[in-house]
């Protein structure tokens, strides 16, 4: 049973549940500021946090098992392909996990159903394109972003309003857009041989200068921000770090290192509308998904 618990805690990447968890936090944010002012964090705050956490992980192990082939090449120390972690066990505890998410939700209010069945429609919709270029982003970030669109719902206990859909097409989606072409530079090998099609096994340089030219457009947006406000200063220069060791790491074939850049990043980017309200928890989260990555240590895995 323990070991089953550490194989299937390794499947999980915990250090992603931070995406999740910030794109949550992004659409409380939302519903917080958007009616005038942050309040008192409660018990309903916490308890979507932590479904946004343990989602990406719960989801993580029917990526894995859809994406074994291309993990025997990209990553063959992954549990799921060496057979340490059982598919059907695993599956019936992602199972169980994701229906007492879609509990939970639902008694927060019925509207969280809906993005939870949206954004799992999404993820599959996603493996079945993930061999058409900028589509299979495109299509990532949408599922991701329904985070947001979820923690909306079980926030304010209403279906989202036109300017809060607006803000997750304007900002929520583009950075996961990002994060999910960010994320293909490691699996180019696999993708290759699996024949996925990616920006990154069809022009590699292509690839690059859209990474660059995305974060370039955060860290000058932010850099204008920093006039009103010195706590963004500091953001634009964490972001400009993050996107320069990313593209060196990149560069030097550094991808483990540039896995853990990557989802720092996305992260970041996440908390930039409300960093001035957010940044305690930006700081620990990218201290956490540092000290994660100390875990996981295996670049195969």
């Amino acid at each position: 049973m323990l070991k089953f618990l550490y194989y299937y805690l390794r499947s999980m990447r915990l250090y992603y549940g931070f995406v999740t968890a910030t794109t949550v936090l992004v659409g409380l944010c939302l519903v917080r500021f958007g009616t005038g002012g942050a309040g008192a964090w409660t018990v309903r705050d916490a308890a979507l946090l932590a479904m946004g956490f343990l989602s990406w992980g719960f989801n993580q192990i029917f990526s894995d098992w859809c994406d074994r082939n291309e993990d025997a090449i990209n990553a063959p120390h992954r549990p799921m392909v060496t057979g340490e972690l059982k598919p059907l066990p695993a599956f019936a505890v992602s199972v169980a996990g994701l229906a007492a998410i879609a509990v939970v939700g639902y008694l927060m209010s019925p509207w969280t159903l809906a993005f939870l069945a949206l954004g799992g429609a999404l993820n599959i919709a996603y493996s079945l394109l993930k061999r058409v270029p900028v589509l299979n982003c495109l299509v990532y970030a949408c599922a991701i972003s329904c985070c947001a669109l979820f923690a909306i719902a079980g926030m304010a206990k209403r279906c989202p309003t036109l300017d809060e859909f607006g803000f997750v097409a304007a900002w929520i989606m583009p950075v996961h857009f990002l994060m999910c072409h960010n994320s293909y530079y490691k699996d180019v090998k696999g993708d290759r041989a699996a024949g996925v099609r990616t920006l990154q096994t069809l022009c590699p340089s292509v690839a690059l200068v859209l990474s660059d030219s995305m974060v370039f457009l955060a860290v000058v947006l932010s850099g204008f921000t920093a006039i009103l406000n010195v706590r963004f200063l500091v953001f634009a220069v964490l972001v400009a770090v993050l996107a320069v060791a990313f593209h060196l790491a990149v560069s030097r074939s550094r991808f483990h290192r540039a896995t853990c850049l990557n989802c720092q990043l996305c992260v970041l980017l996440l908390h930039f509308h409300f960093f001035k309200a957010s940044w305690p928890y930006a700081v620990v989260s990218l201290i956490a998904i540092q000290l994660l990555f100390l875990w996981y240590n295996d670049e195969k895995e």
